[in-house]
């Protein structure tokens, strides 16, 4: 399990990057393209100019969040954010609204139902809980590991050790299954893995194809691309969505340098 999510991660924050460098690719080509047009050179510095400047500020202010975030979400005290939680608690939340009109209503059977996905919701958090805490005390062990306390990291091994048992006496983890059911787990999540993780190369591959189809349609004499105005809307547009991919390349890393 562990090494599929390892290939589903490499896999997108490959696409991810590919995408971002396509991206910033077309708008330096848009530029270039403009200065291969003979237009004045006052035109053609202003142009590179407030656009380069445009695309600076934006990455800039990006890096700035970014870092302030970072020091915000990342807590000092080794707290953990995690959106299962959050998600799980949102739907508990639904569910005891929803909860609390049935009993109004005094509707027995959804009254059972609602309750019993109450029960599920719970038993959910109850092991998020248990993960988070055996995350958290691996953290440290390792910290305690790399900064030379071998007393604290042995402390911190038999806290992981308590709550790991009372992980497998929670359930519900592929490590608790039959060797059948685990196979067919592995099979079903790994085929949609391997799918979706297809589905999202795609996306990168088909703006090469895209690139290559565009420096064709240049290379051919084409006339739109050979249009001052038209080329200024091209290059403002892909100067938009250079500063977006960086901006999303950079929340995409981020995420995972907070989940690390």
């Amino acid at each position: 399990m562990k090494l599929l999510a390892k290939i589903f991660s490499f896999v997108v924050g490959l696409s991810v990057t590919l995408g971002g460098l396509i991206c910033i690719t077309w708008f330096a080509g848009s530029l270039l393209i403009y200065c291969l047009l003979d237009r004045p050179m006052w035109e053609e510095a202003t142009l590179l100019s407030v656009t380069i400047f445009i695309f600076i500020w934006s990455c800039v202010s990006i890096l700035r969040k970014r870092s302030s975030r970072s020091s915000f979400i990342k807590l000092s005290d080794g707290d953990i954010v995690d959106e299962d939680m959050e998600e799980l608690k949102g739907v508990l939340d639904e569910i005891d609204e929803e909860l609390r009109k049935a009993r109004y209503k005094n509707d027995k059977e959804e009254i059972k139902g609602l309750e019993d996905s109450r029960k599920d919701i719970l038993n959910q958090i109850e092991g998020r809980q248990l993960e988070i805490t055996v995350e958290k005390f691996r953290r440290l062990r390792k910290e305690a590991i790399n900064a030379g306390r071998k007393i604290e990291a042995e402390e911190y091994s038999k806290e992981i050790e308590k709550h790991e048992a009372e992980l497998k006496e929670h359930g519900e983890r592929i490590e608790d299954l039959t060797q059948s059911e685990r196979i067919g787990l592995l099979f079903m999540v790994g085929s949609a893995v391997i799918a979706f993780g297809f589905f999202i190369l795609m996306i990168p591959m088909i703006m090469l194809m895209v690139t290559y189809g565009l420096w064709e349609t240049w290379v051919g004499g084409s006339e739109w691309m050979r249009s001052p105005v038209t080329m200024i809307a091209v290059i403002f547009s892909c100067l938009a969505l250079a500063c977006v991919s960086v901006r999303y390349v950079s929340h995409y890393f981020q995420t995972r340098y907070i989940r690390n």
